[in-house]
């Protein structure tokens, strides 16, 4: 292995920025450095990359995966391409760091997984509210059994986000950005809360196009139930009139609830609250022993956490397997909402909604067509 690894950044639009500022950090730059950028938009290519001081561009996947510098990439494109390019890179023998959504279907996931295992590659999903602070002193305060049973959860993702927002060429399709709020806002809520509830039994959902002239949802709502007995409930919308998002875990002994901060309600501790003050009192002294610093920089942190894993050899915090929990809920709650029923996890091979949503003949209600009606 290179003294540093090699990184080729797919992608120079906005959130390209928090990955070349985390390979920039102290805490990552002398592991691995970005030596190529790709973007179609060959303008922007250049610009990133004399920002960032980037050596090579290019205007193809195919271009950085046939570079010998390049060891690592991260898929920063638009949704719809997640899945090929991360599929395209592992056979090329480079480990990927994808963002979200990692695949519109279960069985893109699936096929990802597949690829993995035939790569002997790392791969992994960008879920970085799992490395924020609260969350981490969370889970370490679970499995240490501070929260005693788990009772219920909460994950309320509620932002606002005009119409103009969606003038982008991608969003608000089903086609491109492969899903709306519930999987294009929602998510990295959604993978908190189920990281930290464990493994889902069931939900019930409804979803719906209530403002926004756009093809997906723009809320949702959905109650779960996990295999423990526990339940929880997920709200997402962009209709708020301010931007918010939050986290809250009750158990027999203690609570959790995470600051309101829309894009990192994990980075600093939660809340710890009990029946019992000194109960709650302990906690909190037990979990900064056991994560002392606060995360500043989510991506920063998840990173390094895949970096880590490539030069260790180990597996890095979201594997496919962790993507695949959220995507299962994401799609349990399309597939209620179109429905009207309850879903039943695991979804099998043979469901339609395993292979794309939304199937055909199946689709969300829209207020915007009821009022044109």
């Amino acid at each position: 292995m290179p003294d540093r690894l090699g990184i080729g950044i797919i992608g120079a639009g906005d959130i390209s920025r928090s990955h070349l500022l985390a390979f920039r950090s102290r805490a990552n730059r002398d592991v691995a450095r970005v030596v190529a950028i790709a973007d179609v938009d060959e303008a922007r290519v250049k610009e990133q990359a004399a920002t960032y001081e980037i050596e090579r561009t290019y205007t193809s996947l195919e271009h950085v995966l046939a570079d010998p510098e390049v060891d690592a990439v991260c898929i920063c494109t638009p949704p719809f391409l997640h899945v090929e390019q991360s599929i395209a890179a592992l056979r090329a023998g480079k480990h990927v760091l994808c963002e979200k959504p990692v695949s519109p279907t279960l069985a893109g996931l699936d096929a990802i997984a597949a690829a993995e295992r035939e790569s002997g590659a790392v791969f992994s999903g960008v879920f970085q509210h799992r490395v924020g602070q609260g969350a981490q002193q969370a889970k370490a305060l679970i499995e240490a059994g501070r929260f005693g049973r788990l009772r219920f959860g909460l994950s309320e993702t509620l932002w606002q986000r005009p119409q103009s927002y969606y003038d982008v060429w991608w969003r608000g399709t089903w086609e491109k950005e492969s899903g709306g709020v519930s999987m294009g806002h929602g998510i990295h809520s959604i993978d908190t809360l189920m990281w930290l509830m464990g493994e889902p039994a069931s939900l019930v959902a409804d979803a719906a196009t209530v403002k926004l002239d756009i093809d997906v949802e723009d809320t949702s709502a959905a109650i779960v139930r996990f295999r423990s007995g526990a339940m929880a409930q997920i709200v997402v919308t962009v209709n708020a009139q301010d931007n918010r998002s939050r986290l809250e875990i009750f158990g027999d002994e203690l609570q959790a609830v995470s600051a309101e901060s829309p894009y990192g309600p994990t980075s600093g501790p939660f809340r710890l609250t009990s029946l019992d003050p000194a109960v709650a009192g302990r906690a909190q002294d037990e979990a900064a022993q056991l994560v002392p610093d606060e995360t500043k920089y989510l991506h920063v942190a998840m990173v390094h956490d895949f970096l880590q894993a490539i030069i260790e050899k180990h597996p890095p915090l979201v594997t496919v397997g962790e993507c695949r929990r959220s995507m299962e809920i994401i799609t349990g709650i399309y597939k209620s909402a179109m429905t009207g029923a309850r879903v039943e996890f695991p979804i099998a091979p043979d469901d339609p909604f395993y292979n794309k949503i939304p199937p055909d003949g199946f689709s969300l209600k829209s207020m915007q067509d009821e009022d044109r009606a």
